[in-house]
């Protein structure tokens, strides 16, 4: 199977500021791709524009809350007139916050929700016409284990997992005939600051415990390199990915 080449890809990557996004964008653009970098906060933008730049990259910086219809949809309308179009969606951005649900603010599970679940549809719906008009082109979402199997403290995050997990198994056969693959990454525990402990914290946790394992940002971004090299005919609808 030959792959392709992922010199000149375009791809707006969500949650571009840390983690997977972070990752992602690296990875990209040291394949020769060009990473539209969208997150809520500055700062942190520029930080992954200057790794990538550092992988001898270009990016463009698009500032951006997932969870605003307008400020969505401009971003994708910005990055498809700069750089001539869009050729893939990457949605990495999302919150995790543990908490019984008997106790669990209301405040959180809206916001666990809107940044898990209707950012992605905001995105992927914002993305659609962009792909379409560039003759096709991959929407790729990054869910967890926690959308397959709901666990204690998680309630809202599993709900917006398996909510995700849903909504790109119907977008996929919407947008299919217009060569739009829409594929799911699924990975296990990834080592990240996710639920409010730290990467610091989470390597003592191995240090201590030899069962416990992590993944890292950049192993879920190879596997969504590799479903961006696959060729034309060849469409992984869903990876799962866990630590060994």
């Amino acid at each position: 199977m030959t792959q392709r080449d992922l010199a000149g890809m375009v791809a707006v990557i969500t949650g571009a500021g840390s983690g997977v996004g972070r990752a992602v964008a690296m990875a990209l653009a040291a394949a020769g791709g060009t990473p539209v970098l969208v997150g809520r906060t500055r700062e942190p933008l520029w930080e992954t524009a200057s790794l990538v730049a550092g992988v001898g990259g270009q990016s463009l910086i698009l500032p951006a809350d997932v969870t605003d219809e307008a400020a969505v949809a401009e971003v994708f309308a910005q990055a498809a007139d700069e750089l001539e179009g869009i050729d893939a969606a990457i949605l990495a951005a999302g919150v995790g916050r543990y908490g019984p649900v008997e106790s669990y603010p209301l405040a959180d599970w809206e916001k666990t929700l809107a940044t898990n679940l209707t950012g992605p549809f905001l995105c992927a719906r914002a993305a659609i016409p962009h792909l379409r008009r560039n003759g096709g082109g991959a929407i790729v979402a990054v869910s967890s284990g926690a959308g397959k199997q709901g666990y204690p403290q998680l309630g809202a995050y599993s709900a917006s997992k398996f909510g995700l997990m849903g909504l790109m198994q119907g977008l996929a056969g919407e947008v299919v005939d217009d060569g739009i693959k829409v594929c799911t990454v699924v990975p296990g525990s990834i080592l990240t600051p996710f639920g409010g402990r730290s990467v610091a914290e989470k390597r003592e946790d191995m240090a201590s415990d030899p069962g416990r394992k992590y993944l890292f940002p950049e192993d879920v971004a190879e596997a969504i390199l590799f479903l961006l090299r696959q060729p034309r005919h060849a469409w992984t609808q869903e990876l799962n990915l866990w630590p060994f």
